[in-house]
């Protein structure tokens, strides 16, 4: 079986991409999830994190902050809608940059605006009931040939947020993300009961594998991004294939113990891999990265 692994396309289809996809040299896709997260909008987020020390929407103002997602909301469906006139079966997760629902309608507090809530744009959950080629696979699994596909995405507080104060927050906020972390990381092991996942689709990378930052304008640059949990139910249950995204700097193959992780690579710029597994015996056979 042929699977054609990608994800972080930002908005963006790139011309190179459109002409291999829809030669339709592959089985299945799976995607790793960011269908939006326009670089102007993650730009300033950044520079909110690192030097404002404000929510970015309050530093460019409700209405500017209210067009750009709404621009990157449409974007992110156009992306869903390519991918589901592909006609081939589309399993996805969500990247912490997407629409989907714990994200677009969280709680208010207090009358005060809360990260992700500026008005419901809707979300991507309700735009792939529509389409019946995609799969979302949030802390689901789902069975294609003889393979079992688990999949976990959307925002994770990485290791490094809980492991240190990198993001100067006060005693209560630190304690929150640690709850929110302790619960995630649950939720990846209750993935793995069972019958386990052969193939695990990811957004975040693990921890120390693929994931130190090389972007000069974040807040981790040179530092570790991934998640440990992952890191560890990878060793535990050893999928044969892991595939994740989130880090746009990679493209490229590293085992953890005997599982193979790919990073497709970043769609956004004409990357993406096809990865050809043999269903019955479980192993990879080749991976083949395009850019």
């Amino acid at each position: 079986m042929k699977i054609l692994a990608i994800g972080d396309f930002h908005g963006k289809i790139c011309p190179n991409i459109k002409k291999v996809l829809e030669k339709k040299e592959y089985d299945t896709i799976l995607c790793a999830g960011d269908f939006t997260g326009m670089a102007k909008i993650r730009d300033i987020i950044f520079k909110s994190w690192k030097e404002e020390k404000a929510p970015w929407y309050e530093i460019i103002g409700i209405k500017k902050a209210k067009r750009l997602l709404k621009e990157d909301f449409n974007l992110g469906v156009d992306i869903l809608k390519y991918l589901n006139s592909l006609r081939k079966k589309v399993f996805l997760v969500f990247g912490n940059s997407d629409y989907y629902r714990s994200w677009v309608f969280p709680k208010k507090k207090k009358g005060k605006l809360t990260y992700g809530y500026l008005e419901p744009l809707g979300c991507f959950n309700d735009v792939i009931k529509k389409l019946p080629n995609l799969n979302l696979i949030q802390k689901e699994k789902r069975k294609i040939n003889n393979l079992i596909i688990g999949g976990h995405g959307e925002y994770l507080d990485v290791t490094i947020f809980v492991a240190t104060n990198v993001l100067n927050e006060t005693k209560e906020e630190h304690k929150i993300r640690l709850k929110r972390y302790k619960r995630r990381k649950k939720e990846v092991f209750d993935l793995f009961k069972g019958k386990k996942p052969d193939i695990f689709l990811i957004h975040y990378p693990p921890y120390k594998v693929l994931d130190i930052v090389k972007y000069k304008n974040s807040p981790l640059y040179k530092k570790h991004a991934g998640f440990e949990p992952y890191t560890q139910v990878i060793k535990e249950y050893k999928p044969f294939l892991v595939i994740c995204g989130h880090m746009h700097e990679y493209q490229g193959i590293k085992k953890i113990g005997k599982s193979i992780m790919v990073n497709p690579g970043l769609a956004e710029k004409g990357r993406f891999a096809v990865i050809d597994v043999d269903s019955n015996k479980k192993k990879v056979k080749s991976v083949k990265f395009f850019r």
